[in-house]
């Protein structure tokens, strides 16, 4: 007899409104669409379970057996799975009822199920969910589960943390309603404290928070609950007690979420030993790793590289891991949870020390290879380590006897700190590593002048002349010649810097004389010998002395390119860029200096960035490309506001723009200048490179700045768009950027311009092109 057709389901109603996930939802309807069966995986307190249940009722108007919700949480026995579902849909299921009889029972009825925490039965539920799929084809199953099925035909949706700010300098308390975890704390934590008004402060609290707790929706909750009895800021305090801080959930949640612990004790409690081993000592890494530095750091006591490959597969496969195709990640709670265990096991110092020693084969890596061909793809690695060469700078910094090693490191590093612009932090570790042993050392040499280095090219010229004054005695003391050539070359440095341009040349010539002896003695071409030459050459090029400051250039960066080095070749081609620009040849000049940038922009190098923009600036001037002119040196300021002092602090140079700001500012009229510096000073990173280098079209310098409208370059680019008659969807493709972007830019660009219709907005562009 045909089973009666009826629509059911015994979902539960939702008890809170579900924050975010409409994209998760549209990509998950089209799995189940597309695939019988799909998995909802992700680590614990993702929200599986209420995404899931979100989509099945979206769904269940397409099955005409029903929607199924059949939990199996409580579930221990996998011999009751058949019978649990039997149960569920209404149908008498019984002990010992198996998979025929629900397979007879469902026959060809139109059926979703949706089986949610398969993970402590995955091999039961692979084998039910095969057996069901083959003898029932209209059956399609959603799980949930903390690791994949592995069943023909599975169709993976890993279930991500919610949105949240990625980074606390770039909190807008007036968008931070763009942010799913955000909203969602505001959304819970107002439920439960009627009235509560935040300020300024505590929304960028919230951010930060939320930030911190990887967004996860379960250790959010948990969150909002607290904030009864503290405020955001004492939730945020204490956010790395987190275990101990986020235990008070429903009282009708299942117990592993009732505490974020539980949450995580669930997950580690269906790993293998050799899983729960590689978790506590992955733990270590900040920022993820690649395998190379999980086998370095991991392998060994108790673990074969085999053991890792393995263990590392598992903890994949149970959503403790996630691979990025180069890269391995855990999410911060995770990791805390790592490293309780970590020091649990007893572990923890030996696998913070191999872990140290991985950063110093890379720090040692970096001095000995910077100067060549492979230079870039170094200094990106290093860069991709940072959050490791943190990690291990703040061990060396806090471990007893371990200052030393954290000198060496961070010494060596001196390329990466100064090729990819980050001498605020290379000086900070250095400055704090320095205080914490101040006894005569070889690393306490090395460290002063790298330090030194550092400050001057970062615009501290004072301050890196007290440190070089301590290498260089320090230095007699202990007989480093190499550190006593390398100091009085950077003293010259200096001294150009201050604006002492004869006694900066003296002392860098003298450098040079030294290290031309010293590279007698040596087994190949010492790379300070090119930087010397570059020095040199900008030294006279600020005495504008340019035929001698071209002719020391050259000589650096024929060095340079006969290694296939890029850093330091990019500083010649800037500095012959601007020797061009002072000597009239303003053809060869721009083609020189965009060569520079070009290769400053592939290191992410922001000092040379700004240089390379500055110095177009002045070149454009000089070619009468007046607007152009105006609108570089904006952009050059606003990269410096982010990168340190304008022109480094060089003296002469800072003279050179103040005088040719100064002629800008008499040939355009101050208000016609302002609006065009201000311009090019609202231009993104990208943006302002791209200008530079001209791959973006030269705004119209025909209209009067006066009559410029209230936008954004990007305002004013989709603004244009809207005239042409693109939708919102076809801007945000033509743009490669979120329609949620493109519709906040309309809403703000209608804003602006007290316009209610895009109508208007394509009258009033149409008007002006």
């Amino acid at each position: 007899m045909a089973v009666a057709r009826r629509q059911d389901d015994n979902l539960p109603a939702d008890l809170t409104r579900l924050i975010g996930r409409r994209a998760e939802m549209a990509e998950v309807k089209r799995l189940i669409s597309a695939s019988r069966l799909v998995t909802l995986v992700g680590t614990g307190g993702v929200g599986k379970t209420r995404l899931a249940l979100h989509v099945a009722r979206q769904v269940r108007g397409v099955f005409d057996g029903g929607v199924w919700l059949v939990s199996l949480a409580d579930l221990a026995d996998p011999e009751l799975l058949a019978a649990t579902v039997m149960s569920v849909m209404r149908s008498g299921g019984r002990v010992g009822t198996g998979t025929a009889e629900l397979v007879e029972h469902i026959a060809d009825q139109h059926v979703l199920l949706v089986l949610d925490n398969c993970e402590h039965l995955v091999d039961a539920c692979a084998q039910f969910v095969g057996e069901l799929l083959g003898r029932c084809r209209n059956v399609r199953i959603l799980a949930t589960s903390r690791e994949s099925l592995r069943v023909a035909g599975e169709a993976l949706f890993p279930v991500p943390p919610l949105s949240v700010p990625t980074s606390d300098a770039t909190v807008d308390t007036r968008e931070l309603g763009r942010y799913d975890a955000v909203t969602l704390f505001l959304d819970r934590a107002s439920a439960l404290n009627p009235g509560m008004s935040l300020s300024d402060d505590e929304h960028y609290a919230v951010a930060t928070l939320c930030r911190r707790l990887d967004g996860l929706p379960l250790a959010i909750e948990l969150a909002a609950v607290r904030s009864r009895v503290l405020s955001v800021k004492a939730l945020l305090s204490r956010e790395e007690n987190r275990f101990q801080l986020l235990t008070k959930g429903s009282r009708t949640a299942p117990a592993r979420h009732q505490t974020l612990r539980a949450t995580v004790d669930y997950s580690y409690e269906f790993c293998s030993p050799a899983a729960r081993k590689l978790w506590a000592r992955m733990s270590v890494f900040a920022g993820g790793a690649d395998m190379d530095a999980i086998k370095a750091v991991c392998t060994g006591n108790g673990l074969t590289t085999d053991d890792v490959h393995n263990a590392l597969a598992e903890l994949i496969d149970k959503s403790i891991v996630t691979f990025d195709g180069s890269r391995y990640h855990m999410l911060e709670t995770i990791r805390g949870y790592g490293r309780e265990r970590l020091r649990e096991f007893g572990e923890e110092r030996d696998t913070r020390l191999a872990h140290r020693d991985f950063i110093a084969g890379l720090a040692a890596e970096v001095a000995a290879s910077w100067f060549g061909p492979d230079q870039q793809a170094l200094l990106w690695e290093t860069l991709t380590e940072q959050a490791n060469i943190r990690a291990a700078l703040d061990f060396c910094l806090h471990e007893p006897g371990m200052v030393r090693v954290g000198l060496r490191i961070a010494r060596s590093l001196w390329a990466f700190w100064f090729g990819c612009g980050r001498h605020d932090e290379g000086r900070l570790w250095l400055d704090r590593l320095l205080a914490a042993d101040p006894e005569p050392s070889p690393e306490r040499v090395s460290a002063l002048w790298v330090y030194a280095h550092l400050a001057i090219t970062d615009g501290a010229a004072p301050l890196g002349l007290e440190l070089l004054d301590e290498c260089l005695k320090l230095a007699h003391q202990l007989g480093d010649r190499a550190s006593i050539v390398r100091a009085i070359r950077i003293r010259g440095l200096a001294e150009t810097f201050l604006g002492q341009v004869e006694k900066g040349i003296a002392s860098i010539e003298e450098g040079i004389e030294e290290r031309i002896g010293l590279e007698r003695e040596l087994p190949r071409v010492n790379p300070f010998l090119a930087a010397a030459l570059l020095n040199l050459g900008l030294a006279r090029l600020c005495a504008r002395q340019l035929d001698r400051a071209v002719e020391a250039l050259e000589e650096s960066r024929r060095l340079c390119a006969d290694a296939g080095e890029q850093m330091e070749q990019a500083w010649c081609l800037l500095f012959l860029g601007l020797a061009a620009v002072l000597d009239g040849r303003l053809s060869d000049a721009v083609e020189l200096i965009k060569d520079g940038l070009r290769r400053k922009h592939a290191l992410e190098d922001l000092h040379g960035i700004h240089a390379g923009i500055g110095f177009l600036a002045w070149a454009a001037l000089e070619e009468g490309k007046n607007e152009r002119a105006a609108r570089l040196m904006g952009a050059s300021r606003a990269v410096s506001a982010v990168q340190g002092a304008h022109m480094a602090g060089i003296r002469p140079l800072l003279r050179w723009d103040a005088d040719y700001e100064a002629k800008a500012r008499e040939i355009l009229g101050e208000s016609v200048f302002d609006a065009l510096f201000d311009e090019g000073h609202g231009l993104d990173f990208d943006q302002a490179v791209k200008y530079a280098l001209e791959l973006r079209d030269e705004p119209d310098s025909s209209a009067r700045v006066e009559e410029y409208l209230p936008l954004t370059p990007r305002e004013r680019e989709i603004a244009q768009l809207v005239t042409e008659g693109k939708t919102n969807k076809d801007i945000a493709a033509q743009l490669v950027i979120a329609r949620r972007t493109v519709d906040t830019h309309v809403e703000h660009i209608l804003a602006k311009l007290g316009f209610t219709s895009r109508t208007q907005v394509a009258a009033l562009f149409a008007s002006k092109n």
